[in-house]
């Protein structure tokens, strides 16, 4: 059996470039060609309790740490790690009793816990892994732009945008899960992880591999009580900052949260391993050489020139903040040329028009320009392997050995999608007919590009471990078509773009589904129940946060300030609120150019790499190196750094110095973080809200650095 560095040495490279031989060379290092058992117990009592327990738990701790400055996202691999040991105990203390119900027979026990159980509990689990995207409008509405919505109300959304890609799922299965040459890498990654945890090793070594998991989650739940309430400045250790408390301009470069995070170090894992950048533990060495590029270029090169030479008179605004500002730099009060949430022209005529900082105004050139590059860069470097990928999908065979045999398993019928994608489409137009969200025809329109979009982009992800974000795409159409109207615009996005989002998201879980030999039907029935439990634990746990904490989404909540939030009201308010005719049409104009050189960026880059072809170029890969574009100005900037120097350690030195523990203690030291972080996060809120520590190492050390320098 291999191991999971064969599907991290995958990634290591431009995938993009391989063959379909050498695509299925990495599946046939990742799958073992082993014999599949039908009768083998898969949708299980165990599977639904494990389910419903690790999707709580998953979905309560990540919405809750959304809200919260450093925000973290529990993955996978807590759930593949954890669940094998409950799902053992289960296995051995439940009853083997066997019940009728309507005629069919079950038990809560039917013998040895099995790897198709344990594949189903992290399928089920996975919906939670990310937060929904409806709960960025809930907690917009409720404290910055239009009335609030009722908990009903941010149900339905949620439903209706997760379950949409369900049905979709359908319509594009044949194109991007049935053919062979649809690899989806990071599948590969827990295929092995699930068999070497399945594999009947050496007992003394599973015993060290399990002891190790332990104690560092021990370690990561104690740590984190340091860095999360005694001693806060080691989340961000400005040296600049110290070296000179008095200057502006270190203050401005030092910090690593209103500044560009120059020489700030952090010792604290929620920076370390954000929901931003994921595990440096988990991300392939190259791929984060390219993060680390396009960052530096972006932030310490291009932001300080652009802010010390004055650009768009950069210099009398903070050099990094989402907020935006009037002409004369204060802030922006949207409720005064809104008209019951939406814009008035004569209001706005007389307010003024909005400025944003030099930051957020490269964040959005670079925006255009990566959507314009990513096209490019698929059409250069591989437009043929593309092409010939699309044309075999009709002639590709589709059950082999890397799959389960064709009939072992009844497949899902077509006409299950087709009841959820009409139930799922009524339940979208009531919502935003009755809560008056987007017009019928917008939410229509939406569907239409997700669909559209999920093919092209599916097919790069699949080959490629690559999805770029597309969201300004439905943020400048849905500006153009509905200016002034700032619901209109998040609701089109959530149903253009992360209805597409979630397609996919599905579409990797039903190829790992393949790999693993598991059957559709319960597959797809763990798919539509995970998401409905992640929609509603998700949302209660926002409003519960939301009518409980003080000063929830302000800088005197902190640590819940709801980056993310304030982050995508301030989008909001640029495309939704003023629109980009009113935003990009005058001061700012010039940003419309970068479409233009987004299409010529990767032409030298793909002339080098033809005259240098075993240089250091051909490991550079533009797309990814924006991947982080669109996070900015609200990611803290020091953790992209951090990210960068751990994977070196462990994804680099490790995996090429000592491979066989890296092999066995990698993914179990991420998972055991993670894990004992956010443990310790939750009870730390509720042992310790009310304990006020001030001292030194609670204060904030660069004080000017949210000022302008003029």
């Amino acid at each position: 059996m291999s191991s999971p560095a064969s599907s991290v040495k995958l990634l290591a490279g431009d995938t993009l470039q391989a063959d379909r031989s050498e695509a299925q060379l990495m599946v046939d290092s990742a799958v073992p060609d082993d014999v599949d058992d039908p009768d083998m117990p898969s949708l299980t009592f165990r599977v639904l309790v494990l389910g419903i327990v690790f999707t709580c738990g998953l979905a309560f701790t990540n919405a809750y740490y959304w809200f919260r400055d450093n925000p973290i996202a529990l993955g996978i691999p807590v759930v593949q790690l954890l669940s094998l040991p409950a799902g053992w105990l289960l296995a051995k203390f439940l009853p083997t009793h066997k019940f009728r119900f309507c005629g069919i027979s079950w038990t809560m026990n039917p013998g040895p816990f099995t790897i198709k159980e344990h594949v189903l509990i992290s399928v089920f689990a996975n919906a939670s892994t990310s937060t929904v995207y409806a709960l960025e409008i809930v907690v917009v509405r409720r404290f910055w732009i239009g009335a609030p919505l009722s908990f009903g109300a941010g149900v339905l959304l949620s439903l209706t945008s997760q379950l949409l890609g369900y049905s979709f799922c359908g319509l594009f299965h044949r194109f991007l899960v049935e053919p062979s040459t649809m690899v989806w890498p990071s599948t590969l990654v827990d295929v092995s992880l699930f068999r070497t945890l399945q594999a009947a090793i050496k007992p003394v070594q599973q015993q060290n591999t399990n002891r190790i998991f332990w104690l560092v989650m021990l370690a990561s739940f104690a740590w984190y009580f340091v860095p999360g309430w005694i001693f806060p400045t080691l989340t961000m250790l400005p040296i600049l900052c110290f070296a000179a408390p008095n200057n502006i301009i270190a203050n401005q470069l030092g910090d690593g949260y209103n500044g560009l995070g120059m020489l700030a170090v952090s010792l604290d894992w929620s920076t370390i391993s954000s929901s931003y950048t994921g595990s440096p533990l988990a991300t392939p060495w190259f791929a984060a050489c390219n993060l680390f590029g396009g960052f530096a270029i972006m932030m310490w090169i291009i932001t300080p020139i652009a802010y010390y030479s004055n650009a768009w008179d950069a210099r009398s605004l903070p050099i990094y903040t989402s907020d935006l500002f009037t002409t004369n730099g204060s802030i922006y009060d949207v409720e005064m040329v809104l008209q019951n949430g939406r814009l008035d022209p004569a209001a706005y005529e007389a307010y003024g028009p909005m400025r944003m900082s030099v930051q957020f105004l490269i964040m959005y050139g670079l925006c255009f320009m990566g959507i314009t590059c990513l096209i490019s860069h698929v059409v250069l470097f591989h437009g043929t392997d593309l092409w010939r990928t699309a044309c075999s999908v009709y002639q590709d065979v589709r059950y082999g050995i890397r799959g389960p045999a064709e009939g072992a398993y009844n497949q899902v019928p077509i006409y299950w999608y087709g009841v959820l994608f009409v139930g799922t489409l009524a339940m979208g137009l009531a919502g935003c007919q009755g809560y008056d969200l987007l017009p019928w025809y917008g939410f229509l329109l939406a569907i239409a590009i997700a669909v559209l979009l999920t093919l092209p982009v599916g097919l790069i992800e699949a080959v490629s471990n690559f999805q770029y974000g597309l969201g300004v795409i439905t943020e400048l159409i849905a500006g153009y078509i509905w200016p002034g109207e700032p619901t209109y615009n998040s609701s089109f996005k959530m149903f253009g773009y992360i209805t597409m989002r979630q397609t996919l998201l599905l579409t990797r879980d039903q190829k790992l589904g393949r790999y693993m030999r598991l059957p559709p039907r319960n597959l797809f029935i763990c798919q539509i129940a995970g998401t409905v439990v992640a929609a509603l634990v998700q949302l209660g746990v926002a409003f519960w946060l939301m009518d409980s904490v003080p000063d929830i989404c302000t800088p005197e909540g902190a640590p819940f300030t709801c980056r993310k939030g304030r982050l995508f009201y301030a989008t909001m308010t640029i495309w939704g609120v003023l629109g980009p005719q009113r935003q990009f049409g005058g001061k700012y104009s010039a940003l419309y150019w970068m479409f233009l050189a987004g299409l010529a960026l990767p032409v030298p880059v793909w002339l080098l790499r033809r005259r240098f072809p075993r240089s250091f170029w051909r490991h550079i890969n533009l797309p990814v190196a924006m991947t982080l574009v669109g996070y900015f100005p609200n990611m803290p900037t020091h953790n992209v750094a951090m990210f960068t120097l751990f994977c070196f350690i462990f994804n680099f030195v490790l995996l090429r110095y000592r491979h066989a523990w890296w092999h066995q203690y990698n993914f179990v030291l991420t998972a055991a973080l993670d894990t004992g972080l956010a443990i310790s996060g939750i009870i730390g809120y509720f042992a310790l809200q009310s304990v006020n520590i001030s001292w030194w190492g609670t204060q904030k050390h660069c004080p000017l650095s949210s000022l302008p320098i003029d």
